[in-house]
């Protein structure tokens, strides 16, 4: 996913965190990294958590 963002988005969570490691900046790096964690454990939740649910139910494992 990020590699298609350094593609194809001129600013985006990619984006900068390239430009961040590219100036030094680690508190950019550090802070973007973050993001991305949020981000992901926000979307494992929601999204992969309803879906991992429905199969449990549905194979009566849950």
């Amino acid at each position: 996913m990020l590699a298609a963002e350094l593609l194809f988005v001129s600013m985006s969570l990619g984006h900068l965190l390239s430009l961040g490691r590219d100036l030094n900046d680690v508190s950019q790096v550090i802070a973007i990294m973050l993001v991305i964690v949020a981000l992901g454990m926000t979307i494992d939740r929601l999204v992969f958590g309803w879906i991992e649910a429905r199969v449990r139910e549905r194979w009566g494992l849950g």
